[in-house]
């Protein structure tokens, strides 16, 4: 399926026809529509700051408790999606590549967690959450399932990042209906913007879109020539 339909569908799932769902109902109905279509047994979206989470939402069974655990103990799978901006894919919790968190993995097992696979809410270089699922069973992601957690994660970013618009701005559903290269390159502009202003990626965004503004431009040709180096903020 073209990531394009895919991401269609699951915005259509998640948000609605009308696209007026509220971001924290939206973050609530992408953790459920995990635990229903993608075969998962819990599912958390975890914003964080620093080291710190920040806002936490979760289906399922344990999910929140899976996730908050690994905060607590200092290691775990999401807290390595969080820091390499990766996807960590762990389809058996007792396998050798679970062995790097020992303690987290002898925590999850008492919950009956056999599986987990986090994905990160990434932003150009800058990671501002994860979208963790877990299993109670042992198995990898079909494929399917692989490429709809993916697409999920993007909408749960792009959501967090609508938070701070002004009043009147087009609001989720506008953002859902965004795809494809341009999407991608405002995506990467944003996070050059962060890091220039020393800004959070929210704050990035809603500059580059009043530069748009301003210019009479639209966001992506600024995107553009951020990513290009044409244009440079915060000097």
């Amino acid at each position: 399926m073209p990531e394009d339909e895919r991401r269609a569908r699951i915005a259509a799932a998640v948000a609605g026809l009308g696209g007026s769902t509220p971001v924290d109902e939206l973050m609530r109905r992408i953790c459920r529509f995990a635990v229903d279509e993608m075969s998962a047994s819990g599912c958390t979206l975890v914003l964080i700051s620093g080291t710190e989470p920040v806002g936490l939402t979760g289906a399922g069974r344990s999910s929140s408790v899976i996730t908050e655990l690994q905060f607590e103990l200092g290691e775990g799978p999401c807290l390595d999606a969080y820091a390499s901006g990766e996807p960590v894919l762990l389809p058996d919790l007792t396998a050798e590549g679970a062995a790097r968190w020992p303690v987290f993995t002898a925590a999850a097992a008492r919950f009956g967690v056999g599986a987990e696979f986090c994905f990160p809410l990434g932003v150009g270089a800058t990671t501002i959450g994860v979208l963790d699922l877990c299993r109670d069973e042992p198995g990898m992601l079909s494929g399917e399932h692989l490429a709809d957690a993916l697409v999920a994660a993007d909408i749960a970013r792009d959501a967090v990042l609508y938070l701070q618009e002004s009043p009147g701005h087009p609001g989720v559903a506008a953002l859902l209906d965004a795809v494809g290269m341009d999407r991608f390159v405002v995506h990467q502009a944003t996070g050059m913007i962060a890091a220039q202003m020393d800004k959070t990626p929210a704050d990035a965004l809603a500059r580059l879109r009043a530069a748009a503004f301003e210019s009479g431009r639209s966001i992506y040709d600024i995107a553009q020539d951020v990513v290009e180096r044409r244009v440079r903020f915060g000097e």
